[in-house]
């Protein structure tokens, strides 16, 4: 297993957790609609880990031939 499976596997735990919990809340009203955005977010960072995984990262490139001096 690599350290990255070991990662995913752990934010599936904790994300299967916290679904868990913000079930029933959301269902009763417990949480502002910002609150369930950013489950929203949380949620997207699990899938954008498991679409990418095993795939390396794509290089951040800055093209400062635009920039003002």
């Amino acid at each position: 297993m690599s350290a990255e499976h070991a990662h995913i596997g752990r934010m599936i735990r904790a994300t299967v957790l916290m679904l868990g919990y913000a079930a029933d809340d959301v269902e009763r009203g417990r949480w502002s609609d910002d609150e369930i955005r950013q489950l929203g977010d949380q949620l997207a960072t699990v899938a954008a880990a498991l679409r990418g995984a095993g795939t390396s990262p794509e290089p951040l490139v800055i093209d400062l031939s635009e920039a003002k001096r």
